[in-house]
Formats: structure tokens, sequence, C-alpha cells
């Protein structure tokens, strides 16, 4: 019972009792550090001087010791200070990031958006949290677009889309998805465990036209299988180390991108513009190509292609693309023991 009085005494007057019992300590520190101290750091050399010499010796130690003291007191306080500043910034991160989770549930759009720009903030500036809004971006895209039944994931495009194999111009996806993509396509360039996952994502008319954007709009690493990217305009888009395989890209606009070593198997790029798009290392196996505009040759010469690979019919005409197919089949045939993921570039037949 007298503990439980004494502890509520102190609870109550708390700054009083750190007075009482921290004045008493200080005067205690200062006259340890001016006398023991003091003539423990002025060694022999001063015991030997008698008189005035004695006195200003050890006054002028005690001076620096005084010194020392006030600096390390001052580097303590720097310290903590530093601490308490970094424990009430991550308790204010903490609480900002529960606040936008929040309201990425309300009903309101408006809503909506502010909690995927607050997250775009939590993710700039606090690394420790890059994967868990990353993440929680990817799975609101996720869930909030994908429309289609269990198990058709690795469907191919135009079974999915057998009753609307177009979209209409002008389409485009919600306000609130546009943003949290656009958020994903300019996340720092950070060391991320594992391939942001949006399969089989809901994206016709998604826009990332990289001359919007203040450096090149980045959907590298990210699992896009499945996903519904007709009519997107993706103009200058780094796709680099991302999977697109059963992707349905009908109509869209990739002039530019990098796609060098995705994965497109089986994807539906009908219709799509492809001038000057990157495609070294792409798998296109099984990929559909046709009425596509502005691919080359060239461009095959250096993608992983076959005979399931669907082309236009000048490009099926091409003894180079005809030449590209044979090495692509013969390196596969060989077995797979080998580094690199496609074959040697193939030179035009002369």
């Amino acid at each position: 019972m007298g503990w439980r009085k004494t502890s509520a005494w102190l609870r109550r007057y708390r700054s009083a009792a750190w007075f009482v019992i921290g004045a008493p300590l200080v005067v205690a520190v200062v006259l340890l550090v001016l006398g023991p101290v003091s003539w423990l750091v002025a060694g022999d050399t001063v015991s030997v001087l008698t008189g005035k010499d004695r006195a200003e010796a050890v006054n002028a130690v005690r001076q620096t010791v005084l010194a020392a003291f006030a600096g390390a007191t001052v580097l303590v306080g720097l310290v903590y200070t530093a601490r308490s500043y970094a424990l009430a910034r991550r308790g204010q991160v903490t609480e900002r990031f529960r606040a936008a989770v929040e309201q990425l549930a309300s009903d309101k759009l408006q809503v909506r958006l502010g909690g995927v720009y607050s997250l775009e903030h939590v993710l700039t500036e606090s690394p420790q949290e890059h994967t868990a809004v990353v993440d929680i971006l990817a799975g609101y895209i996720r869930t909030t677009t994908h429309r289609g039944p269990a198990g058709e994931s690795l469907a191919l495009p135009h079974e999915r889309n057998r009753s609307h194999d177009t979209v209409a111009r002008g389409t485009e996806p919600p306000a609130d998805i546009q943003a949290a993509v656009n958020v994903l396509a300019r996340r720092p360039s950070r060391n991320e465990p594992r391939r942001v996952d949006l399969r089989s994502a809901t994206l016709p008319g998604l826009s990332l036209r990289h001359f919007e954007f203040s450096t090149q709009p980045r959907l590298s690493r990210v699992f896009l299988t499945s996903a519904d990217l007709r009519r997107a305009d993706l103009r200058g888009v780094d796709f680099r180390g991302s999977i697109l395989n059963y992707a349905d890209l009908c109509l869209a606009w990739l002039s530019e991108a990098r796609l060098d070593g995705v994965g497109l198997t089986a994807a539906d790029l009908r219709g799509a513009r492809l001038d000057g798009t990157v495609l070294v290392a792409t798998d296109l196996r099984a990929a559909d190509l046709r009425e596509s505009h502005g691919l080359t040759a060239l461009q095959l010469s250096v993608a992983a292609i076959d005979g399931t690979t669907q082309l236009p019919d000048a490009l099926m005409e091409d003894s180079w693309v005809a030449a590209r197919i044979a090495a692509c089949t013969r390196w596969d045939e060989a077995g797979t023991g080998k580094a690199e993921t496609c074959a040697p570039p193939t030179p035009e037949p002369s």
C-alpha cells in the first residue's frame, strides 16, 4: 500500500521529484570534476609545484576538464535530441501510413485519391516503408480492377475477351487507379525483394506517356501476367525485368518502350504500335503480333521468336525473319544449359 502511494506521489509531482533528485546529483558531479578528476588529470606535474604556480596550473586543468565535460554533455544532448526526433518522425510516418490506407477504403473518389498521394509521400520519405507501400498500391489496383472469374489467369487474351475484342477510344481507368499506377511508375529506385504483383489487373486505356513524367516511367520488375492493357498508351515505359505473359496489349501504343528481356509469351499485340520499341531478348513465342504497326525485321532479329509467333504478313515473308525463326528454333532444340535465354542476334541475310 505504501509503495503504491509513493508511486502515485512521484507521478503527480514528477518535475519536483526530478529536481530534488537531479540537483544534488549535478552538484556532486561538478564537485567530483573540480576535485578528484582534476587532480587525476593534472598528475605529478602539478603536485611538484608550489604556491601561485600550483594554483594556476590546477585552475587551468579544471577549466580544461570542465570544458570537456560541457562538450560531452552537449554531445549527449544532441544524440538524445536526434533520437527523439527520429522516433517522433517515425511515429508521424506510421500515422500517415495508417490514415492513407484507411482513405483507400472510402467510397468517395477524392478521398481515395488523397490516400494514394499520401502513400506516395510516405514512399518517398521513408525507405523502410517502400515494400509495404508498393504492395498496398499494387494490391489495391489488382483487387479493384480484376473482374474475371477465378482460374482464368492463364487463358489466352482472345479467349478472355471473346465478346469484347476491342476497347472504345477514350476508355481510361478510374482516376484513383490511374494515380496509383502513376505512383508505381515513378517509385524510387530501391532494392525490391520481389516483383510488384499486378497479375490480371484490368487497365484498358491506361496512360503512362514518358513525356508526362520527369523521369522515364518505370514498370520494371512487375508481374503483369494476364493483365488487360488494351489501348494503353505506354510510350517510352521501361518494362525491363517484367513478365507480361498472356497479357492483352491489343491496340497498345508501345513506341520507344523498353521491352528488352521481357516475357511476352502468348501475349496479344494485335494492332499495337511498336515503332522504336526495344525487343532485345524479348520472349515473343506464341505472341500474336498481326496487324501491329512499326515492327521491323531488325527488331525481331534480336528477339526470341519461333513458329508459334504470329506476325504481319509482310514480315512472315521476310527472309531475315525466317532466318531468325530458324536460329531461335535451333537454339531451343540445343537445350537450356546456356546462361543466355535467347539466341544471339541474327545478321541480315546477304
